[in-house]
């Protein structure tokens, strides 16, 4: 979305989220981007859809724990290029304080690493930038109502590193730690997940399966993130 600086000062002037009346069905949204054109850029791409509501926002990792701890809001679009502690870290704190929080990683970090690490800490989505507004507005309804979402990239990058082994078993629990060439065994069920988000278009993906259908397909997504052995600082780029 291009920005004029006209558009952004009168955007900067009026606006003052915490002044806003949130309707009691909105799905509350706190925004982590310490970018401030790219920030009210996803303010003013979500202020005008029906049953979203930016709530707050916060420009660096901390503030980002600590407002998802004050006001709970049921969705975060998280930035991963934070000050302080970054986009990952911030995640693992608010998961562990407050699990039932939607994180939508919302980031143009897209490496392995990256991927890999955003995972583990229990991401609900992982979507590039380069997204629109509406598909936005429709992830988020998704992630809000327990579906996790991947972007296709994202989902074939997974993909890449995994092959299917038909006597693999999700419950043994076994972990894996992502570096280089590693390859990770995955269950048939899980395969058939990660195909799933890896596929590019609405026909093939969200159209034809039923929501009770994508609420196990995430289900078996969740069980396979828990897997990932959760990143060293220095494992992302980031």
């Amino acid at each position: 979305m291009m920005l004029t600086d006209c558009v952004l000062a009168n955007w900067i002037s009026r606006s003052n989220l915490k002044d806003i009346d949130v309707p009691k069905e909105a799905i509350r949204i706190l925004l982590v981007e310490n970018n401030e054109i790219v920030r009210l850029a996803q303010e003013l791409m979500l202020k005008d859809i029906p049953g979203l509501m930016v709530c707050d926002y916060a420009a660096d990792g901390l503030t980002a724990v600590a407002k998802a701890q004050e006001l709970r809001p049921e969705v975060i679009l998280m930035d991963i290029g934070l000050p302080g502690i970054d986009g990952i870290e911030a995640a693992a704190l608010i998961k562990a304080a407050e699990p039932e929080c939607r994180i939508l990683f919302f980031t143009s970090q897209t490496s392995e690493q990256t991927i890999f690490a955003a995972l583990a800490v229990g991401a609900d989505a992982f979507c590039h930038k380069d997204m629109s507004g509406e598909k936005l507005a429709d992830v988020i309804h998704d992630v809000f109502n327990g579906i996790v979402w991947l972007d296709p990239r994202v989902a074939a990058t997974v993909l890449r590193h995994c092959f299917v082994d038909s006597a693999a078993n999700e419950e043994k629990g076994n972990s894996f730690s992502f570096g280089g060439d590693a390859m990770f065994v995955i269950t048939a069920l899980e395969n058939e997940a990660l195909y799933y988000q890896s596929c590019d278009s609405a026909i093939e993906k969200g159209q034809h399966l039923l929501q009770e259908e994508m609420l196990a397909q995430s289900q078996i997504l969740r069980k396979l993130f828990s897997r990932i052995v959760k990143r060293s600082k220095s494992a992302c780029d980031c």
